[in-house]
């Protein structure tokens, strides 16, 4: 499957906005289904389902030409949190292994 293309069609049939309106969805059904698994009342296939879900939206807005910006602040992100846990980084910012 070439996801790009799937990711351009479903751009170019639903538009922009509406997928960014999905991704909310999404986004809002994750933090639901996380709930649930921590008040006993969920499983964690549904939160994997919910989380693919939410990583297929976030791999849209990347194609979409966030990339570049989402990479900006997820190194970000990685180096505060790198901080908060007292872990030095040898560039001065965080890679993936965090």
């Amino acid at each position: 499957m070439n996801k790009a293309a799937l990711f351009k069609a479903a751009t170019i049939k639903w538009g922009y906005d509406r997928q960014l309106c999905k991704l909310a969805e999404e986004a809002s059904e994750l933090s639901a289904a996380a709930s649930r698994v921590i008040n006993h009342c969920g499983d964690e296939r549904s939160l994997a389902e919910e989380a693919a879900d939410v990583e297929i939206m976030i791999e849209q807005l990347r194609q979409n030409g966030m990339d570049g910006l989402i990479d900006h602040f997820k190194q970000l992100k990685l180096a505060q949190l790198a901080n908060r846990l007292g872990i030095s980084t040898a560039e001065g910012h965080c890679n993936e292994q965090l």
